[in-house]
């Protein structure tokens, strides 16, 4: 076990016994795959195909919720789980079955997320399940419509798309309103609008069809419910222990409670929110199911309960404790290629504490500082813990994150809200949704409750700069995969290369919006998501699916790989080809064409002594400026089916590393096939002026015209060991928000620590590392992976 990682056992103040052997069984669970509800969707489609996509999609997940098994664990105070035992993975072959007919034999022993498989459940999938399914899937679907340049595109590195087989993600629903109402108030809503239908409308059918199918949703919740309250009961019946049959017995009433009624106690508010946390997880297997502004819609129960003398600081902790457990249990498999470019067990369920409230004021408060507590006591992945710092956060709050941080799982992660209020009012938020809002996913910003701000994918910023230097012509296959824009013998000055550079990032997005369209129509046509749209703004009241629209905002976003390496390859380019003219541009792409091997000087040239991004060079930090506007600009001019237009998120998640493999070499004196830089950090180990450099070459640019922006650094642990050094790093991340940064994560872990855990990975199981936008454990990411976070320079605070 690593050092430098805080761990239950060494926090006995913020745990219990209870919370501790929890913790201890998750970390020894094994990631696994079940059949069950793969079985249990089928026979639903099959029972129902005559049914509009509504109706059947919601007898589909009618069926998991009533028929599915549900199990209760030893110590558990929260309950509920996607299948019976911790880390398991249920299968979603509606969406995508081809990638489990070819990988269902390599899947437990992949590099990337490998997940054990018995035989059983392979007879299961490849007998009863994957045979239904082809060419019945959403992906098929989408294979139908996708124009083959955009496949095609994927397959050389330029492009990753989402929904290869996973559903439209990226959402943080209404869970306050369930809190609140329940889904028996939930369903008078619904009666309501029904009964508003005059038969003589156009989309009546389809209306009444969809409201039909969300009542049989929220019955299904309840009922799912009821079943854990009669588990519960059993369980307490036949328990000799008097403290735990007790336990049980207010489990069983509370999950008679909720989430059929609106909570009343803190315990009651958890709950309730897990449920429809773990059921929108079943329902579909979207990236990134995100809590959002948790602290928010919890803290008034938390508040009533110790006025009330219900509760105190200590149970309300077990209690939060219990939930992180739970957060941890959550995998989804995924097919190979989905696994490379997102190289985690983890789901991105990022939960958000702190913030500006709905009143504009500090909405930090207890629970703020509860789920700092658990993620220093249990040191778990997950959930994604996100601090929302404004210029109206107090300083205590600042330090104990802080002190978080330093513990060394790579969270929280830190936020500025001030931008994040700012960038949400840009894409047309009300001003309450903007403050209300928070972020989802990685890094991007949404509106808490109604926003389907749907994250598409990637493109490879390195990529268009070699289709700009070859004419369009990749360099790794030779393939003419952009348009043609010019042999270099004819850029005669810096703004030709840049121009070009233009063209070939226009027309990948292009390709990338076709795709996306493709995808969208087919998700809104084949596969309504009628739980998600029961708990999001707007559907209701439009009577419309969330995929067709539904909520009340629905900017898709980009994302764009590979800044740094763009930036420093665009510096050398034009410093060495056309201010001092030390080599020609002709020089450099033969330099490039053959990865260096005829010209190693050339390459320690540009490597070495090229400008680089991240070192405070106003004339190369302009460059990422206007990158980054230029890629925002370029989405501006596309819209998505529901007409909103696109927006720019500056994250790779791990798409660099893939990504890097299908790059020719860059001018920066990158060799071919090595990582990308990540985010808008700085190219590993190029930012030589420190942490201070870091953040003034950043804040040059917009942060607030992007859905987000994923700066990583990382600083050795005796950096942060005292008191002043924290305070130090607190203003750190003072400064670079006052500026106008958005986002900052940190690994607080040396280079002999990460290498010792390459050579012994069993005596490092427990050192997490800040990844992309996500911590996960680094003895379960690829070589690549870890190799290229090693490369991160490590800093000390100025």
């Amino acid at each position: 076990m690593s050092d430098n990682i805080k761990v239950a056992q060494n926090n006995p103040q913020l745990t219990s016994e209870r919370v501790a052997r929890l913790r201890a069984r998750l970390v020894e669970a094994r990631p696994q795959v079940f059949a069950e509800r793969a079985l249990l969707v089928t026979a639903a489609y099959q029972n129902a195909e005559n049914d509009p996509p509504t109706i059947y999609r919601a007898k589909a997940l009618d069926r998991i919720l009533r028929k599915s098994a549900i199990s209760i664990k030893a110590d558990e105070l929260i309950v509920g789980c996607k299948v019976p035992v911790a880390k398991g993975s249920p299968v979603y072959p509606e969406f995508n079955v081809k990638w489990l007919e070819d990988e269902l034999d390599t899947l437990a022993g992949r590099e990337e997320t490998s997940f054990d498989i018995d035989a059983e459940t392979k007879m299961a999938l490849k007998e009863r399940v994957i045979p239904y399914w082809k060419g019945r899937t959403v992906y098929d679907r989408i294979l139908e419509k996708a124009p083959e340049k955009a496949l095609a595109a994927e397959e050389e590195g330029l492009l990753f798309h989402y929904y290869i087989d996973r559903s439209i993600g990226h959402i943080s629903v209404n869970y306050e309103k369930v809190l609140q109402l329940g889904f028996c108030g939930i369903k008078a809503e619904i009666a309501a609008r029904q009964a508003r239908l005059a038969e003589t409308q156009a989309d009546f059918s389809q209306k009444s069809a969809f409201y039909d199918a969300l009542i049989i949703v929220a019955d299904a919740a309840i009922a799912f419910s009821h079943r854990y309250a009669e588990l519960a009961s059993d369980l307490a019946a036949d328990c000799a222990d008097p403290v735990r049959r007790g336990e049980l017995e207010n489990i069983a009433l509370i999950c008679r409670r909720v989430p059929q009624h609106g909570a009343e106690t803190l315990h009651e508010a958890l709950q309730s929110f897990w449920f429809v946390h773990l059921i929108l997880n079943l329902e579909s297997n979207s990236y990134a199911i995100s809590p959002g502004r948790f602290c928010q819609y919890v803290y008034p129960f938390y508040q009533a309960d110790l006025e009330s003398g219900k509760t105190d600081e200590a149970g309300a902790q077990e209690l939060i404790n219990c939930l992180w457990i739970k957060f941890n249990e959550m995998t989804v498999a995924k097919a190979g290629a989905s696994a490379k470019a997102s190289n985690t067990y983890v789901d991105f369920q990022n939960l958000n504490i702190g913030g500006l409230g709905a009143d504009g004021r500090d909405g930090t408060n207890d629970i703020s500082y509860f789920c700092l507590n658990a993620l220093d006591a249990l040191a778990l992945p997950q959930p994604q813990l996100s601090c929302l710092v404004s210029s109206k956060t107090d300083k205590d709050f600042m330090m104990r994150a802080c002190e978080v941080v330093r513990n060394g799982t790579g969270m929280p992660a830190m936020f500025n809200d001030d931008v994040k209020v700012i960038s949400l009012l840009s894409s047309g938020k009300t001003l309450l949704d903007a403050r209300n809002g928070g972020v989802n996913g990685c890094v991007e910003v949404n509106a808490q409750g109604c926003d389907n701000m749907a994250s598409t994918g990637y493109v490879n910023l390195p990529k268009c700069l070699e289709l700009a230097l070859n004419n369009g012509v990749s360099m790794t296959s030779g393939k003419q995969l952009g348009p043609r824009t010019g042999n270099i013998t004819g850029f005669n000055a810096f703004e030709d290369v840049w121009q070009a550079f233009g063209q070939q990032l226009k027309a990948a997005v292009a390709l990338k919006v076709s795709y996306d369209t493709a995808a969208l129509k087919a998700f809104a046509k084949h596969c309504p998501v009628v739980f998600t749209s029961l708990v999001m703004d707007d559907c209701i009241e439009k009577g419309k699916d969330f995929h067709q629209g539904g909520a009340r905002y629905n900017a898709p976003m980009m994302c764009g790989v590979g800044l740094g390496t763009l930036t420093d390859s665009l510096a050398a380019i034009r410093q060495f080809c056309f201010s001092t003219g030390q080599y020609t541009l002709a020089q450099i792409h033969a330099a490039l064409s053959d990865d260096f091997s005829s010209q190693p000087l050339l390459q320690k040239q540009l490597w070495k002594n090229g400008p680089k991004f991240g070192n405070n060079h106003k004339h190369v930090d302009r460059l990422a400026a206007n990158s980054v506007n230029l890629f925002s600009d370029i989405l501006g001019g596309h819209l998505n089916a529901h007409g909103e237009a696109y927006r720019a998120n500056m994250i790779p998640t791990t798409t660099h590393i893939p990504m890097g493999h299908a790059t020719a070499a860059t001018p920066d004196g990158r060799f071919a096939g090595a990582p990308l830089s990540e985010g808008v950090s700085p190219v590993q180990g190029q930012d030589m002026s420190g942490p201070t450099g870091v953040i003034l070459s950043l804040v040059k640019v917009d942060h607030a015209r992007t859905a987000g922006t994923l700066l990583n650094m990382k600083f050795t642990p005796q950096i942060l060991a005292c008191r002043e050094q924290l305070e130090k790093f607190s203003e750190l991340i003072r400064t670079y928000f006052d500026l106008g940064g958005y986002h900052m994560q940190f690994n607080v872990v040396s280079k002999e620590t990460l290498l010792a855990a390459q050579k012994d990975p069993r005596s490092y199981r427990s050192l997490i590392v800040r990844v992309a936008g996500y911590s996960d454990y680094f003895v379960s990411l690829s070589k690549d992976l870890q190799d290229e976070i090693i490369m991160r320079t490590a800093h000390g605070v100025e």
